[in-house]
C-alpha cells in the first residue's frame, strides 16, 4: 500500500465503492471531506477509513466549503455515515428512467445490494467501464453505417475485454414539445424550422450522436439551430427546460414529457443495453440484478411506461465474448 496519506479522486471513489461522479456530488454538498491541491481534489485516507467505519460524518455547507479548502469532520449520531453511498454495483452511463426504476426494484428485492447510478452519457459510460470506475454501464449508441446498436462501439472502446451485454428495454425517442405542439414538429427535419428553440443533449450521449449524425447527413449546420449549444444530461432535464419555457423542442423519451404535461411525437425506436465485464458477471450482485430484470413484476413496470417494450429485457445480446 502507498505511504501517501492522500488519495486522488479515483482512488477515493474506489475505496468508498462509489462512482467518481457520486464522489464529486458529495464533495459539492459538503458531505465528504476534501482538500484542494491546485486544481485537484485530494482525500485523506484516514478520514475516509473513519467514514467507512461510521465513526464520523462530514458537516458543513457548500458555501462554507468554498471559503475553506478543507471540510471538517465531527461525530454526529443524527446523521447516517457515508457508507449508505457505498455501492456494490456502480452504474455510469446514459440516462433512462428505467435505470432508476431498476435501482429501486433491486433495493427491495435485495436490500443488501446497492446500485449507485451516475448519468453521464453512453460514451462516458463505456470509458468509465474500461477505466474500472464502474461495474455497469447503459448505452444506446446507433451505428449510422450498419443501423445497429451498441456492439460496434463496444468493440472499438473496450478492446480485448470479455464483455457481456444484456438488454434493459427497447424504447421510443421523439420530440418533446409544449402542449398542442404549436410548431407542428413531426420529423427530424423540423429541427431547422423557423421559431424552434432547441434544447440539446450533452456530447457523448447516444441521443446527441443520433442528432449530430442526422444533421451531418442532411447538410444542416448546427450553427443554424437556435439553442443547439444548450445541453441537458437527462431526458427529464430536457422536458423541464421546455415546460419552463426556456426551449420549445427537444428529443427524449415519452415518460419525461408525460410527467410534465408536455406533448410527445415519436421519431425512432432504439435498444438500450446494459454492459459489464466478465469479473462483474461472476458476482452474486450481478445475478441478483439479472433476476430482477427477468422478473414479471419489473417487466410489467417497464410495460406500463409509455413508449417502452420489455420483450428483450433480461436477454443476452452478447455473453462474455472478447472484443
Amino acid at each position: 500500500m502507498s505511504s501517501n496519506p492522500f488519495l486522488t479522486a479515483e482512488e477515493a471513489a474506489d475505496l468508498l465503492k462509489i462512482s467518481k461522479y457520486t464522489l464529486y456530488e458529495l464533495v459539492k454538498r459538503a458531505e465528504l471531506p476534501a482538500q484542494r491541491v491546485g486544481r485537484q481534489l485530494r482525500f485523506h485516507r484516514d478520514e475516509l477509513n473513519q467514514i467507512l467505519r461510521g465513526s464520523v460524518v462530514a458537516t458543513g455547507t457548500a458555501d462554507s466549503q468554498q471559503e475553506s479548502s478543507e471540510i471538517n469532520l465531527l461525530p454526529d449520531d443524527r446523521n447516517t455515515s457515508i457508507r449508505q453511498y457505498a455501492a456494490d454495483l456502480r452504474f455510469v452511463g446514459s440516462h433512462d428512467p428505467v435505470v432508476e426504476m431498476l435501482a429501486e426494484f433491486l433495493k427491495y428485492a435485495s436490500p443488501s445490494v446497492v446500485l449507485d447510478c451516475a448519468f453521464t452519457g453512453s460514451m462516458e459510460g463505456l470509458h468509465s467501464l474500461y477505466q474500472g470506475e464502474a461495474e455497469l454501464t447503459g448505452i444506446h449508441l446507433w451505428d449510422e453505417k450498419t443501423g445497429e446498436y451498441n456492439l460496434s462501439f463496444i468493440e472499438y472502446l473496450l478492446p480485448g475485454e470479455s464483455v457481456t451485454v444484456v438488454n434493459l428495454a427497447q424504447r421510443v425517442q421523439g420530440w418533446i414539445v409544449p402542449p398542442g405542439n404549436p410548431l407542428q414538429m413531426r420529423t427530424m427535419q423540423d429541427i431547422a424550422k423557423p421559431g424552434v428553440r432547441f434544447i440539446n443533449r450533452q456530447k457523448g450521449s447516444g441521443t446527441r450522436l443520433r442528432i449530430d449524425s442526422f444533421l451531418r447527413k442532411s447538410g444542416i449546420p448546427s450553427a443554424s439551430i437556435t439553442g443547439y449549444e444548450f445541453e441537458e444530461t437527462t431526458h427529464f432535464g430536457v422536458a423541464y427546460r421546455i415546460a419552463n419555457g426556456e426551449a420549445n423542442a427537444g428529443i427524449g423519451v415519452q415518460t419525461s414529457a408525460s410527467r410534465l404535461g408536455l406533448d410527445f411525437v415519436p421519431l425512432y425506436h432504439e435498444r438500450y443495453d446494459l454492459v459489464c465485464l466478465e469479473k462483474t458477471v461472476q458476482t452474486t450482485h450481478w445475478k441478483q440484478l439479472l433476476a430482477v430484470l427477468r422478473s414479471p413484476a419489473f417487466q410489467n413496470a417497464i410495460r406500463s411506461q409509455a413508449g417502452y417494450d420489455p420483450t428483450l429485457t433480461g436477454t443476452y445480446i452478447q455473453r462474455g465474448e472478447k472484443v
